[in-house]
């Protein structure tokens, strides 16, 4: 909940948004100080803000966040949270802005800064404190760099950075409205063009991410003298406002209505129309919902439901209690929604880039169900959204094409179809109205009137390639590189590179599991278990002291770390790629001499809850889960920096690099020193390895690199072109089998696993 706001009595003046003045800038400070400071701490009348003018302000949109352009004092708006920009060590009376500020809210701004953060804070972070007697609940307070043309990037991401902090903690702190100055155009020197940019952008990333977020006003507030400034800010506004914003006009927010687009194919017609779905006076209206989901768990079925009444949502949940699946269309009444007969449901799944064919295929199958259910139950009117787009995130592009595409193979498999027009409506309330409008008018325009020769039977996509084929290799060398969809701190299924600019600067976090990852895990600790090999071997000395049977499990984390993963399946699509243009890899269990299939995929694949746990795993690049045991006072920077080759024993058997085990009891001998074994609480890692090509060795042979294919060494000079293998796999008379990569993108710890020895 936001602070409750306190009012207060004074005013004063603001010269800029930011209170760090480099040495440069300092000589002129006095006559600034003479010119301006008699009104910005001077005692004076009460004076009101002055009422913005139409000149003044200037409002748009950005999904569901307001976002207002006006002339004024940021401390004097009453909203729930306010951004300042001051020094590092949150010294407020320092720079003429904060100092201001710091005037009105009073002292107990400056105490709470000393209490809360002693130490100051780094460039881009944020400090937190009450509002004051200022009319806001909280202040955001920052500090930024002075803007050169050398480090612009680095500075400009500085901004980004802590703009994009504030928006997140503001929306934590569930508040609904902020004010924010033009950061950085004052002493620090930005220019005002880079900063509208940035904060614009910030806001659209920040709305993407956080669809249900409290936070739904923000204010860029800019001096009232600063005229430039403003005039940067709004021509900026001007400029998006074809794609994420647009100002209201005279006759609501709503832009201007296009015309009209038709388009033939024999005897139907095909419409573009710009307006509300439910107002379509046609046969058939089609909504869509998730998975297994009633109505109303999105917009496009929250608009229906509130249009059709109450009545709606009893007949689907006396009708259709456990929701509809993908594949199936349903039927209802029309209820209160006149201008229609029938109403059509289907379910489509959330748009991912791993799934793009399913999911497109999904989207295919919706459109030509629907019209065939049209067509069987003898309507010839139907009306359709621009299915996909909005809360299931599909590309608009990809929708428009796909939604376009279905229609026409309709129409080619049946010609003599009574069905006479198809509408495909795009919501002119839609924030992204013009850029979506564009998309699917490009589609519509360009459609040309089939052949009607031959009759043919409804044609779907192309399936997806079969996995392990060239041309899957090729699919998912060519992926778009996403968060997986089991991360918590980050969206799933979303860009990685969208992500990093948001993301919190930790370099990772641990995260708890759910039960069924939990079971597994333990699962896998238990059964690759050997208790009659615990103290031997070198590596074991000490453990049969200890006089212990087996391990216990306490604890499951995650390991979320967005540049170890990033810089992981970067390596991953090499493998891809190689395995498209050379060969899959061979299969471990199929290498000659090879002790047959990893353990952990062995246990993994035969475990109910096996197909979730390694959806992200790929085999077919000889993928696997296998475990690592290291010191307690390395377990940080491993989490940090992932397995480093260079930090492991060059005297280990095959060399320097990063090893892995099929059995938790080869991975506890490394959790201690060996003159110094105890029964203590341990930590050891399950790691995805990309072992790709693999070379097996019944005896020890040391290498600084996997080695050549023919010659098997690794710094190989004679043969070209120059083939090597992606790792080596230690299996002889030894007690435990070991897997070797050496080069640290090839493997990424997964989860960090805590455990007893008993």
């Amino acid at each position: 909940m936001a602070r409750r706001l306190v009012r207060c009595t004074s005013a004063g003046n603001l010269l800029d948004a930011d209170d760090t003045e480099p040495a440069s800038l300092q000589a002129g400070e006095q006559d600034m100080q003479n010119s301006f400071l008699p009104g910005l701490l001077g005692r004076r009348k009460l004076q009101l803000p002055e009422t913005p003018t139409k000149s003044q302000e200037c409002k748009a949109r950005i999904g569901r966040v307001t976002v207002k352009l006006k002339k004024g004092l940021v401390y004097d708006e009453e909203v729930d949270a306010i951004v300042n920009s001051t020094s590092q060590t949150l010294t407020l009376g320092a720079g003429n802005a904060s100092r201001a500020m710091l005037q009105k809210a009073g002292s107990s701004i400056q105490d709470e800064c000393n209490r809360k953060y002693p130490k100051g804070i780094q460039f881009g972070e944020v400090a937190e404190t009450g509002g004051g007697n200022l009319y806001c609940g909280y202040i955001f307070h920052g500090c930024l760099k002075y803007w050169t043309t050398e480090e612009s990037n680095d500075v400009e991401q500085i901004l980004t950075d802590f703009v994009t902090l504030c928006l997140e903690r503001g929306d934590e702190l569930h508040i609904n409205s902020m004010a924010i100055p033009a950061l950085g155009t004052g002493f620090l020197n930005f220019p005002a063009k880079n900063v509208v940019r940035r904060l614009v952008q910030c806001v659209k990333d920040f709305e993407m991410s956080h669809k249900s977020t409290s936070l739904t006003e923000i204010r860029f507030v800019i001096f009232p003298k600063d005229t430039k400034t403003f005039e940067e800010f709004e021509n900026e506004f001007n400029r998006y406002s074809y794609s994420i914003l647009y100002k209201p006009g005279s006759k609501g927010n709503f832009p201007t209505k296009p015309k009209d687009v038709e388009c033939s194919l024999d005897s139907l017609m095909i419409k573009l129309v710009a307006g509300t779905l439910v107002n379509q006076k046609v046969d058939v209206i089609v909504g869509t919902v998730p998975p297994l989901k009633e109505p109303g768990t999105n917009q496009t079925s929250k608009e229906i439901i509130r249009a059709a009444g109450s009545g709606l949502e009893a007949e689907f949940a006396e009708k259709y209690p456990p929701g509809i699946d993908i594949g199936d269309v349903i039927s209802t009444d029309s209820h209160a929604i006149r201008n229609v007969e029938t109403m059509y449901f289907g379910a489509l799944p959330t748009y991912a880039a791993r799934e793009r064919d399913q999911n497109l295929q999904a989207l295919t199958l919706l459109v030509q169900m629907c019209l065939n259910k049209l067509e069987d139950d003898g309507h010839k009117t139907v009306a359709i959204p621009t299915l996909g787009v909005g809360d299931f995130k599909y590309p608009v592009r990809m929708s428009a094409a796909t939604i376009v595409s279905a229609i026409k193979d309709f129409c080619r498999a049946n010609q003599c179809s009574d069905i006479s027009t198809i509408i495909i409506v795009v919501d002119i309330a839609d924030y992204d109205f013009s850029n979506i409008w564009k998309v699917f008018e490009a589609e519509v325009v360009k459609i040309t009137p089939p052949k009607m020769k031959n009759a043919a039977p409804i044609i779907l996509p192309k399936p997806p390639p079969t996995r392990g084929s060239r041309d899957w290799f090729s699919l998912m060398y060519e992926e778009e590189l996403c968060v997986p969809s089991y991360w918590t701190t980050y969206t799933g299924g979303e860009n990685i590179k969208v992500c990093k600019r948001k993301r919190n600067r930790r370099p990772y976090r641990l995260v708890a599991v759910d039960e069924a990852t939990r079971n597994l895990v333990v699962k896998l600790v238990e059964d690759t278990w050997d208790y009659r090999h615990v103290g031997h071997g070198n590596d074991a000395k000490g453990l049969d002291q200890l006089m212990y049977r087996k391990i216990r499990v306490t604890k499951v984390e995650r390991v979320e770390n967005l540049d170890l993963y990033e810089s992981y399946v970067q390596e991953r699509q090499r493998f891809f790629d190689k395995a498209r243009t050379r060969g899959r890899p061979t299969p471990i269990a199929n290498i000659a001499k090879s002790s047959g299939n990893i353990k952990t995929s062995t246990i993994i694949s035969s475990h109910k809850s096996g197909a979730g746990f390694t959806s992200d795993i790929y085999p077919e690049i000889n993928e696997h889960f296998v475990f690592h045991g290291t010191l307690a006072d390395t377990m940080d920077s491993v989490l940090t920096q992932g397995l480093d080759c260079r930090m492991s024993r060059g005297t280990a058997m095959f060399g320097q690099g990063a090893y892995g085990a099929e059995s938790s009891t080869k991975a506890d001998q490394y959790v201690d020193r060996k003159e110094n074994r105890q029964k203590i609480p341990h930590q050891m890692l399950l790691v995805r390895m990309c072992l790709g090509d693999i070379c097996l060795y019944d005896l020890p042979v040391a290498h600084r690199r996997a080695p050549c294919k023919r010659c098997r060494n690794d710094n190989c000079k004679a043969h070209k072109p120059k083939d090597f293998y992606d790792s080596v796999v230690g299996d002889g008379k030894w007690l435990f089998r070991e897997f070797i990569v050496y080069d640290k993108r090839q493997a990424y710890p997964e989860y960090l696993i805590t455990y007893e020895r008993v």
